[in-house]
């Protein structure tokens, strides 16, 4: 498997683009954006655009349906489907007619705006592209997703950096008349070097476990949503403000993402890395997948007992009742309960007061983790952590000036009951008054 820049997808990007998709608007690849602007700008009011534009609002086109189109075409200019389009595919949200209607006006603003020229004049940036992550890929075990999910495949894995579709990255795959696979992680870009190039590092090879593994875990979760539903609705009913910040808009896309997420911490350790194994739990607990130590244990039972479980879905009763169970101990999550001194949101805090006391609902077990608010550095009053006078309290000694304001972040990679539940990430804000 080598890395390649696609122009499928970068077609489709410049075109999402031009139609304004917010997450395709992203300008950290600035001198690459600057020449598709300059050479597409024009082109704003094209009907292809407009459809585009109309998709968005109506059927709520948008990120991975995007680059999903563009995976189902064949290469430009002839740009023909590579599967025939029904009302499921590429996907449900553009539908048959609309699909049809959409590589028509496709095909014409490929010929008419001369993207054949653009893709040209951009050889050079994307061969650097191609060999800067291709430094990477050694590193990748292939071989271990087929084996870990206990399938035998002739799947194809492909690696696509795609430069016009900002830092976003996607998992997908297309299934062939023939029966085969291809299997396609999307990398986006958002390290760049001085002249403008993009920077791949081994700390994004997480990342790319991450994208083939939807192409693994996504069926599982679908083949048991009935099993799954009602204890992941009440699961996402705690943390959907966490989900919907990462564009998970509903509970299936939270379980997926938490399969999908387990595995990259299992492939990680599978492979001795445990630094970026402990990394992507943290990581993941932040994101609101308070789950994910647990989850990651269980998966130890399905690694030493393979006898009993050769597939991932034999194993799956297992996770179905996992998040029964842990739908069942939402009770049980630690949260913060109140500052002892004044109420959340005050705005007359004594600024000479110098301690601060946390109170929580249930025992913690002893560690701590406060982080900046959207405020930043200059709003962050901790100036010291005494501890735990009681497992359900701490204190820490705070530096307050007047008429200003503080926030202060209870990070839930910090934060663990006694029971091994982290707290949601919690916002502490106040204001402090005129001093007396």
């Amino acid at each position: 498997m080598t890395a390649k820049v696609d122009k499928r997808v970068e077609l489709l990007g410049i075109v999402a683009r031009l139609a304004e998709y917010p997450e395709y608007c992203r300008n950290d690849n600035a001198p690459y954006i600057a020449d598709i602007h300059a050479h597409f700008d024009r082109y704003k009011t094209h009907p292809l655009i407009e459809l585009m534009r109309r998709l968005k609002k109506e059927n709520s086109i948008g990120y991975d349906a995007v680059v999903r189109m563009a995976l189902h075409l064949g290469q430009p200019p002839g740009l023909k489907p590579i599967v025939p389009f029904t009302n499921r595919i590429p996907e449900e949200r553009w539908s048959k007619e609309n699909a049809e209607k959409f590589i028509d006006l496709l095909r014409q603003f490929y010929a008419e705006t001369r993207c054949g020229d653009f893709f040209d004049s951009q050889h050079t940036r994307y061969e650097h592209a191609e060999k800067a992550y291709n430094k990477q890929l050694r590193h990748i075990d292939l071989k271990w997703f087929p084996a870990y999910y206990g399938i035998n495949s002739e799947d194809t894995f492909h690696l696509i950096v795609g430069l016009g579709n900002g830092s976003n990255c996607y998992g997908l795959s297309i299934d062939r008349p023939d029966r085969t696979r291809d299997i396609f992680s999307i990398m986006g870009a958002w390290m760049f070097d001085a002249d403008g190039n993009p920077v791949f590092t081994p700390e994004m090879l997480p990342t790319v476990v991450h994208e083939f593994g939807h192409s693994f875990a996504n069926a599982h979760i679908r083949r048991h949503e009935n099993d799954l539903g009602e204890a992941a609705g009440r699961i996402f009913g705690q943390v959907s403000e966490a989900m919907k910040r990462q564009a998970y808009a509903n509970s299936t896309i939270m379980l997926s993402e938490s399969l999908v997420r387990v595995s990259v911490i299992r492939y990680l350790l599978n492979h001795g890395d445990t630094t970026a194994a402990t990394r992507q739990v943290k990581q993941d607990i932040a994101q609101g997948f308070l789950w994910m130590s647990k989850l990651s244990r269980l998966l130890t039972t399905y690694e030493k007992q393979r006898n009993a479980y050769p597939t991932m879905e034999s194993f799956m009763p297992r996770i179905v009742e996992f998040f029964n169970n842990t739908a069942d101990q939402i009770d049980r999550w630690p949260r913060f309960v109140s500052i002892e001194e004044f109420e959340n949101g005050d705005n007359q805090v004594d600024p000479d007061l110098k301690t601060l006391t946390i109170r929580f609902d249930r025992p913690m077990f002893g560690g701590y983790g406060f982080g900046y608010g959207p405020l930043g550095q200059e709003h962050f009053p901790l100036k010291k952590v005494n501890g735990y006078p009681n497992d359900r309290t701490i204190t820490i000694d705070i530096a307050l000036k007047p008429n200003f304001e503080y926030q202060i972040n209870l990070l839930s990679i910090g934060f663990f009951s006694t029971e091994g539940w982290p707290i949601k990430n919690t916002l502490i804000r106040f204001k402090t008054g005129s001093k007396k």
